[in-house]
């Protein structure tokens, strides 16, 4: 088949590596790849493939799927799918999950997504809906698992990503009506219960109304939902980070927002921000990754499957996908947000057992490289499309 993939901005280039990393994986399957890079001229470009369309257009994100002119959607015009996958919760890209597109294929990397938008009137007609996590993006050269080559790792602990500050109460401002009031209940069960998805965390608070769900009503409470969910996310972030610096838990960070942590606690080292290229790099060098999930419940962040073949020990929160896929103290450990206060010893202890921890990373990097590389995700993504084309 024939692929157009469209490559869109990303804060730390992760996307874009996707998009690079996934080109090549459909072409290691013997597929036509062209990619798209919007940041470079792309529109011109993008327009150039309609001349000779592809049997699918790809981003992340949604990126481009507005692509359109008067007489609407350019993919409707030609005939062809376009698929994407959303790495953010449907409540951060409203636009971009519900534009209307005849073969639309719509991935998420969290059960719980697929379920919010099955339940979401604004998003019917999608042709492909379907749960796939990023897959791992890696370096060419081969990893040594050994445990010599284990011990001469020299980043004991490492942690990619933003760090946002603590969580804001963005509706706090608003006028008190009803919806203020759900809304705040809402982010205050997701902040209790780490786990609970914010569609179940609305139900929850209606039901204690005597209310229900409608359709209509889901709509119309959708645009609210993402102060919570945002609030959410920074809360658990914010929480865990903090317990592991008055834990003194050595950690090597690299991201942006950083600066106030690194004043407050000595034990972490600022590498500055960084990008995703050259994060790859440090994960051949890092012995444990920390992740945090940002909010997925059950769903997979690619830091994981890409610590993973880099041969690096993995320690995140609990995930229900994670259960499913990994191994718990065998490929993956993993800790429980409602038992937070024992999660800094329970990372110590797995720093403080070399042995253990390369047999962990070893056997994680076996599994990831198993089931979690962009050749995996290219066979799924491939098999939507020619069920839908």
């Amino acid at each position: 088949m024939r692929f157009v993939l469209i490559k869109g901005q990303s804060q730390y280039g992760s996307l874009r590596l996707h998009i690079d990393q996934f080109a090549e994986a459909l072409r290691q399957q013997g597929h036509e790849v062209r990619v798209v890079d919007m940041m470079a001229g792309g529109q011109a470009e993008l327009n150039e493939t309609t001349t000779n369309p592809p049997d699918c257009y790809f981003a992340i994100g949604g990126v481009a799927g507005g692509y359109s002119n008067a007489a609407g959607s350019i993919y409707d015009q030609l005939g062809v799918v376009y698929a994407t996958l959303h790495v953010d919760h449907p409540v951060h890209q409203i636009e971009r999950v519900t534009t209307k597109i005849r073969k639309h294929a719509a991935f998420f990397l969290d059960r719980t997504h697929v379920q919010f938008v099955s339940a979401w009137p604004a998003a019917k007609g999608l042709a492909h809906l379907g749960f796939m996590p990023p897959g791992a993006n890696e370096l060419p050269e081969p990893v040594d698992t050994s445990d010599e080559a284990f011990a001469r790792r020299d980043i004991p602990l490492l942690f990619t990503g933003t760090y946002r500050g603590p969580p804001q109460a963005a509706w706090a401002s608003w006028d008190d009506s009803p919806a203020k009031a759900i809304v705040g209940e809402i982010a205050g069960r997701m902040a209790d219960d780490a786990r609970l998805p914010v569609l179940d965390a609305l139900k929850a608070s209606l039901a204690d109304r005597g209310g229900t769900l409608s359709g209509d009503l889901f709509d119309q409470f959708v645009p609210l939902l993402q102060p919570p969910q945002a609030f959410a996310e920074a809360f658990h972030r914010d929480r865990l980070l903090h317990a592991l610096g008055r834990a003194g838990v050595p950690m090597h960070v690299y991201g942006n927002g950083w600066e106030p942590l690194v004043a407050q606690y000595p034990s972490f080292t600022y590498g500055g921000v960084g990008s995703f290229e050259e994060t790859l790099h440090l994960l051949r060098r890092a012995r444990l990754v920390l992740n945090t999930n940002n909010g997925f419940v059950s769903g997979g962040h690619e830091r994981v499957f890409t610590a993973m073949c880099a041969g690096a020990a993995v320690f995140s929160d609990a995930s229900k996908y994670y259960a499913d896929a990994f191994k718990e103290g065998r490929e993956i450990a993993t800790f429980d947000w409602r038992k937070l206060d024992a999660a800094p010893a329970q990372l110590l202890a797995l720093m403080d057992d070399t042995p253990a921890l390369a047999a962990m990373a070893r056997a994680g990097h076996k599994r990831a490289m198993a089931e979690h590389r962009w050749s995996d995700r290219a066979a799924r993504v491939v098999k939507a499309v020619k069920q839908i084309r």
